[in-house]
């Protein structure tokens, strides 16, 4: 595997006229353990090692299992309440998240598992269609529909949606304290890697769990149909003011069609036919939310755009707001400021089948390296 690394680190560095003393310049890894490591000879440490990747652009999983796979810029997908904040100190944060993404597609290629959709390239990209203010919507429906077909599942409620992120997109999901306040939920992609990062300060998802489930869905239609070369996007979600992006829009028409689908609300309600009277409409809103786990906002304004509601009661639904009388969807969100729940699971899998090293699995999941592996305190 060392010869492999070598000619690796050899070819890139000398591709981007990079000499070995600029190199450990830029990574403080020293000269001489450069020169053993293009000679293919031990020495150099697994932290070291991904400080090298990084620096040459090349993606630092990838790298330690011998293989050459370029990190491009990424693209960044903010999603705002009413003023946008974006602080450039949550950088690091993103591309934290990102390598969480980046790592576990790596690890389930290793593993022999079939590829994500992410990876796998299921859906194809495109701008959101603008050429008339309902299209951006329609588009959004559309997409929402394929994705549920994909998952063969037209009708029914969706369960845990961080869990569907992850282990049929292929999307890493986290929990962080970003300096940017008024961002709720940020996804970032490149290449075949991407993730969701949820505010840890968020007050309205902290007293409105299953606001969750459409923060997770909003972003999901970010990652896969988006285009962008890379770099930072920021989409304004301005929840009083619906003259938002094309693309904003779509995201929040998707993601109320994927967590209600229109079949599923006529099995549960009937055709629609727009009630205008106030009880019947909060009564329906309620019935909808219970049956599909969501939020009151997203259901209100979706029985409104699809014609079950009076749009004329819009804006007394969003205010009245409604009862939910169901049993709350499972959501297994990591810890703040934990790993991903499934890159866990990858990594330790890796690791009993000897794919990874205990420094490996360390440094994947940022464990001190004198600290035990989780699954060996489970061991003990």
């Amino acid at each position: 595997m060392i010869a492999s690394i070598a000619t690796i680190v050899r070819a890139v560095r000398e591709r981007e006229r990079c000499s070995l003393e600029e190199l450990s310049n830029r990574t403080s890894v020293q000269l001489s353990i450069l020169t053993a490591l293009e000679d293919g000879r031990p020495g150099i440490t697994t932290g070291q090692l991904d400080d090298v990747a990084r620096a040459l652009s090349l993606d630092p999983a990838a790298l330690l299992n011998g293989r050459e796979v370029p990190m491009g810029m990424p693209s960044v997908f903010l999603r705002h309440a009413p003023m946008q904040d974006f602080d450039d100190r949550d950088g690091a944060v993103l591309d934290d998240a990102l390598e969480q993404g980046r790592s576990l597609a790596n690890l389930r290629s290793l593993l022999g598992d079939p590829a994500f959709a992410l990876q796998a390239g299921v859906f194809e990209r495109h701008a959101a269609a603008a050429d008339s203010p309902d299209a951006p919507a329609r588009d959004g429906y559309k997409l929402a529909n394929e994705v549920r077909q994909w998952l063969g599942n037209g009708a029914e409620p969706l369960g845990d949606v961080a869990a569907l992120l992850e282990e049929r997109f292929g999307i890493a999901v986290v929990a962080r304290t970003l300096e940017s306040n008024r961002v709720t939920a940020v996804s970032v992609r490149a290449e075949t890697g991407a993730a969701v990062v949820l505010n840890v300060r968020d007050l309205h998802r902290a007293g409105n769990p299953l606001i969750a489930r459409v923060y997770l869905a909003h972003e999901l239609c970010h990652v896969l149909f988006d285009p962008s070369p890379g770099g930072l996007h920021i989409v304004i979600d301005r929840t009083a003011d619906r003259r938002v992006q094309a693309a904003e829009r779509r995201a929040r028409a998707f993601a109320a069609e994927l967590l209600l689908p229109l079949k599923g609300l006529v099995d549960l309600l009937g055709a629609p036919r727009e009630v205008s009277e106030t009880s019947t409409a909060s009564d329906l809103v309620a019935k909808a939310r219970s049956r599909f786990g969501t939020s009151h906002e997203i259901t209100a304004n979706h029985l409104c755009n699809l014609h079950f509601v009076d749009l004329g009661l819009r804006e007394w639904l969003e205010a009245a707001g409604s009862a939910f009388t169901g049993t709350p969807p499972e959501m297994r969100l990591p810890a703040d400021d934990a790993p991903s729940r499934l890159l866990v699971a990858h990594v330790e899998r890796s690791h009993r089948e000897g794919i990874l090293t205990d420094g490996e699995a360390r440094g994947i999941l940022e464990i001190d390296r004198l600290a035990p592996l989780p699954w060996d305190e489970v061991d003990l």
